[in-house]
């Protein structure tokens, strides 16, 4: 699979690899809380997840796509999971194309790592931010439907 990110911890033992040094987050889910339904992305953004799932084994995609994604979050709370959050395997599968806003988890104060890890934090975050709010954004399922594709499935077996 192409853009496959790594599910390795990062580490050996407890000694932290190269890998885990350059990325901190290679192998950490624990933001996945955050991966919630109905994030807005742009036109591009959307674009690029569609490449990146037709990519993909669609078997794979169609599994993710079709899952159950109300999760238990607290007590008798649940939380729905983004569409492309594979609730089984913990790990996005668009996560090569993911939009903007998820990108920033962990990077932008406002969106600290749960962890609190040391991460590298953008430069003018805010001035970023601001400028993405300017674009048209829309909902994974909005832009869908505007393109005319009603099943989730057309998007990993386009030919059906």
């Amino acid at each position: 699979m192409k853009g496959k990110p790594s599910m390795s911890s990062g580490r050996e033992g407890d000694r932290p690899t190269r890998a885990s040094r350059e990325n901190p987050c290679d192998g950490c889910h624990e933001c996945s809380l955050r991966c919630t339904a109905g994030i807005q992305m742009t036109k591009q953004e959307f674009e690029r997840i569609v490449k990146c799932l037709q990519e993909q084994d669609a078997r794979q995609v169609t599994r993710v796509l079709e899952q159950e994604k109300r999760v238990p979050w607290f007590e008798d709370i649940e939380t729905e999971q983004c569409l492309f959050y594979d609730v089984t395997k913990r790990r996005c599968i668009a996560y090569p194309a993911r939009p903007l806003i998820c990108r920033l988890f962990g990077r932008v104060e406002w969106l600290p790592c749960p962890l609190g890890k040391p991460l590298p934090m953008l430069k003018d975050g805010l001035g970023v931010i601001q400028a993405y709010s300017g674009e048209r954004r829309a909902t994974f399922a909005e832009w869908c439907a505007e393109e005319g594709l009603y099943d989730f499935r057309q998007i990993a077996t386009p030919d059906a």
